[in-house]
């Protein structure tokens, strides 16, 4: 990654209508296979190869702190900062996360699709600018086949979501947001698809879908990063990350690594 390269949003308008009417879309090809590469083998030096890891627990997360130069380069991407930008409507942005999560394969018996939204917004913070949201950057690390820790998805189901949210708010008033909220009852989880994506692929999608992950019935394992952003206006968001303590291990490595201009984002 010494010297990347950085993608360019091709059909950005058509991106942004798929990420509108379906509540997700996927830039191709949007990590350049040195630095998903890069990303794989430091994951592998922090949680172990997989040939020696234990396949009875198949899922490693990674959450802040994670060491290493390689994060702030994940930072310091321009194209990503950008994309944010317009999802959210404003160049003042804070990161709320990064995650690295390894799916190695995993033996039957083989648990349920874990289905769930992952923050329940309401529609006026989606309508204002800038939005008081975040929408979920997905960067696949490694090529994903069916039933291979796919990423799933039902697509539409955020519009669902915001019609049984202004349901709600209209009879209980507007509550904290609560992190991985349960199921709306008219979501069908018979409706959800596999995104069997390419390595280097970016799926971004609304965290108002209702989404999960296939287990990994195959021989090779998943790898992901996932990042996303926000405006300092999204007072309930931010009241969620106090209340969790969500962004306080930021690594000072992290901090003295990024250059001055970027330094904000972890404000």
């Amino acid at each position: 990654m010494e010297n990347d390269t950085y993608p360019e949003l091709a059909d950005l308008n058509i991106r942004l209508q798929e990420l509108e009417s379906q509540g997700y879309t996927v830039f191709p090809e949007y990590l350049d296979r040195d630095t998903t590469a890069a990303i794989r083998a430091h994951i592998d030096s922090l949680v172990g190869s997989v040939e020696s890891a234990d396949h009875t627990a198949a899922r490693r997360d990674l959450r802040h702190p994670i060491p290493g130069a390689i994060m702030a380069r994940l930072v310091n991407n321009p194209t990503t900062l950008e994309l944010a930008a317009t999802l959210i409507g404003s160049r003042d942005l804070r990161m709320r996360e990064q995650v690295f999560i390894r799916s190695d394969p995993s033996p039957p018996p083989y648990q349920a699709p874990q289905w769930h939204i992952d923050a329940a917004f309401c529609r006026a913070e989606f309508e204002v600018r800038p939005r008081q949201v975040y929408y979920q950057m997905l960067h696949c690390c490694s090529a994903v086949s069916t039933r291979g820790a796919a990423f799933m998805i039902v697509p539409g189901s955020h519009k669902l979501s915001l019609a049984a949210l202004d349901k709600a708010e209209r009879a209980e008033g507007r509550g904290p947001i609560q992190n991985h909220t349960a199921l709306v009852p008219d979501a069908n989880d018979d409706d959800g698809i596999e995104i069997c994506a390419n390595d280097g692929d970016l799926i971004v999608f609304n965290p108002l879908c209702y989404h999960s992950s296939s287990p990994n019935r195959t021989d090779q394992p998943r790898y992901v990063y996932f990042t996303s952003f926000y405006h300092p206006s999204a007072a309930r968001l931010i009241d969620l990350v106090r209340r969790t303590k969500y962004r306080d291990n930021f690594p000072d490595s992290l901090r003295q690594e990024l250059p001055p201009e970027l330094q904000s984002l972890l404000d």
